[in-house]
């Protein structure tokens, strides 16, 4: 009888929880740790939260939070674009490989007589959304500017938001042309600035950064339904340095471990494998935090580095299918 299942509702009709990925919430947190304290979750309802205290001692918060990102807590989008030829280069990575950073960002090029540029749709609350827009914009322009070496600015700036009490403060970001109220969020750069050489580019490591990112997308597509609700599950209890098992996660999922176990095989994948895929993506991302391999090992949920590099084996080189 305990392999039965114990709560035989799908969730299917309740909202899906999505989640922001990278050092966002990390950050907001620090801000907030020696004003108040803060939730340890980054959902999107939670990381709103965390957004809404941060703007209690900082109402422009969403302008000013990037500058308080070291490069350890940057997204490796954040990396890649340094790395790229051009202004123009970095923007389409930016577009191309933005979801993995989210679950709520939809990104695409906009291209306009004035010149070239990215418009933003973020399926959030409009509070959090204005926050998110601000926080994006400005760390691609403080990202172009640290790669071309170069205090450019966009031709024009729209945001979907209402003009803030501060928006004197968009001035240094965006220059004179800035419109409240708009149809989009967009940037949109002169072809001149689309142009410019970012100064450590370096083609082989755009290459390889891509070649992972691609992978990372083709995982996301692979991890849909009840695999993609799996590996949210043990992902967040990965993070915060919870055991990983089946039974763990099924109980999470309001599921009994034998359903789950069908569940996942229905989409042609094990327990196993899932926490591998999951296990690879979180390693890639604690390596370019420059953490060692016992610090990855532990992160990881290994009590030790040998169990650790002989799992990562596994990972690096899974059976022929």
């Amino acid at each position: 009888m305990r392999e039965t299942d114990k709560n035989t509702r799908e969730q299917a009709n309740l909202p899906a929880r999505r989640f922001h990925r990278g050092a966002l919430g990390q950050v907001l947190e620090r801000f907030l740790q020696s004003r108040a304290s803060a939730s340890p979750d980054f959902s999107l309802t939670e990381l709103e939260q965390l957004w809404n205290a941060a703007a209690e001692h900082d109402p422009a918060i969403g302008l000013h939070l990037f500058g308080q990102f070291s490069p350890q807590d940057w997204h490796v989008l954040a990396h890649l674009c340094l790395f790229c030829a051009d202004v123009a280069e970095a923007t389409r990575c930016w577009v191309r490989y933005a979801g993995l950073a989210a679950d709520s960002d939809q990104l695409r090029i906009v291209e306009s007589d004035e010149g070239l540029g990215v418009e933003l749709d973020i399926d959030a609350p409009p509070q959090l959304a204005r926050y998110l827009v601000e926080h994006y914009t400005v760390m691609a322009v403080t990202q172009m500017r640290r790669g071309t070496g170069q205090a450019l600015l966009p031709r024009r700036a729209q945001f979907r938001h209402a003009r803030p009490a501060y928006h004197d403060l968009y001035r240094p970001w965006f220059g004179e042309r800035v419109e409240f109220n708009a149809a989009h969020n967009r940037l949109l750069f002169d072809h001149s600035t689309q142009s410019l050489p970012m100064q450590g580019r370096h083609p082989g490591m755009v290459e390889l950064l891509c070649l992972e990112l691609d992978r990372r997308l083709a995982q996301r597509r692979h991890l849909s339904g009840w695999a993609g609700k799996v590996a949210a599950a043990a992902r967040r209890a990965l993070e915060h340095g919870q055991p990983v098992s089946l039974e763990s996660v099924a109980e999470a999922l309001h599921q009994s471990p034998r359903t789950l176990r069908r569940r996942l095989q229905e989409q042609e994948l094990s327990f196993r494998q899932l926490l591998d895929l999951l296990r690879a993506d979180l390693e890639q991302h604690y390596q370019l935090q420059g953490l060692s391999s016992a610090q990855i090992g532990e992160l990881l949920g290994y009590g030790d580095s040998a169990a650790y590099l002989h799992a990562r084996k596994r990972w690096r080189d899974p059976p022929p299918a």
